[in-house]
Parts: structure tokens; sequence; C-alpha cells
């Protein structure tokens, strides 16, 4: 290994980049833009463990993500999850983006360990969640997005959720079938997380999984 990118991504001695499974740390900042909080800390940490290590890289369903990177869990010499470790230690959140979640729960489990415990991420102001009523173009990309469904409408490749006049969901109808709570959603109070971006002047959120959606 020779060092992190960030703290979810790797350069392997190889070559090779690797895009870590399963989680999302904060972004360095490009073209200018300043650093997230926490951004450098996480690849040093990320550095820290792997620097110099042989790892494993144990793969699930896909191989590459779109950039042509390697996807994978990577297991330290001593047989620990680095993703674990990142999120036990508040690095980082977890995602879920099938079909590559097969360790899921694990992900669960640490982040929540450090969501209790208010470590890294979970203790900064920056990221607590965002309002749907009130974000803002500055504030698009990775976050943790709250609102009240207003309304759920039927489209034809998905459903999509609205949080507010701008602001919505977008679920494939497989991932809104396998949420839990779907028949009494509305009115309900959610935390999404994923990645908000502009879509047709308003503001959509992709989710990937049930688990990127929490029912408040």
């Amino acid at each position: 290994m020779r060092w992190a990118l960030d703290g979810d991504s790797l350069l392997l001695a190889d070559g090779r980049q690797v895009r870590l499974i399963g989680i999302n740390t904060p972004e360095l900042g490009k073209n200018g833009a300043a650093d997230q909080p926490l951004a450098r800390a996480a690849r040093e940490r990320a550095t820290a463990l792997t620097r110099g290590q042989t790892i494993r890289l144990v793969y699930d369903r896909e191989r590459l993500d779109r950039y042509g990177r390697t996807l994978a869990y990577a297991v330290l010499p001593d047989g620990r999850d680095l993703q674990d470790i990142l999120l036990r230690e508040g690095y980082a959140w977890f995602i879920a983006i099938p079909p590559n979640v097969s360790r899921l729960p694990l992900y669960r489990s640490a982040e929540s360990h450090a969501r209790t415990t208010r470590l890294g991420v979970w203790g900064r102001p920056e990221y607590e969640p965002v309002s749907a009523e009130r974000v803002s173009p500055a504030q698009y990309g990775f976050l943790r997005l709250s609102g009240t469904v207003m309304a759920i409408r039927n489209r034809a490749t998905g459903v999509e959720v609205a949080l507010s006049p701008r602001v919505h969901l977008w679920l494939p109808r497989d991932v809104y079938a396998s949420l839990p709570a779907r028949q009494s959603l509305l009115g309900k109070r959610v935390l999404a997380r994923g990645w908000l971006a502009e879509y047709k002047y308003s503001a959509r959120m992709r989710i990937t999984h049930p688990a990127m959606l929490e029912v408040l």
C-alpha cells in the first residue's frame, strides 16, 4: 500500500485506486474549495493504518465503480476491517449501495458506536442533519437531510418523495417496496443520507437502499 488518497480511497503499490465499499468520509477541498472538517484527519488515519502494509482486498458483487476504481473491503494484516475502524472512530458514515452490501450490518453497528459516543463527525455541528426546508445549493453533496414527507408520487421508473416544494428523494421501485414504513410514510419526519444534487431546477437525493432512510 502506498497511501490513502482520502479517507475512503487508497492507492496501491501497483497503481490501482481502491474505493472502500460501504463508507463515505469528509471531502478534501478541490479547485480552491476548503477541506470539509475532519477530511484530512480521516485521510491521515487511513494512511497510518495502511501505509507500507500488505492489505488484503475482499470483493463484493462488483469489482469496479463507474470511474474504474477497484471496489473492495480492506483487511489489515492483523485481520481488522479498515472500514469498520474508520466508522467506529467517527471518521466516516456508512453508505449502502447495492449490490455491494454484504457488510452493511457490521458497518451500521460500528457507526452506531461512534454516533452514541459523539466521536468524530458525530461531534461536529457542521455535520448535523440539514433541513430540507432550509438547504441551499452551497450545501449540496453528501449530507444527512431531514424533512417531513409532503407528497409521494409514483413515476415511470421509481417513486418521488417530496420533503419540500423543491427538495425530493428519489427511490427506485424495489427500494421503496422494501421500506418497512412505506404505507404510513406520508406526514412522517424522515432522515435521509446520500448525495443531494440539482435536478430540473430543484434538488434530488437518490436513496439507494432502505438503510439510507430513517423514519424519526
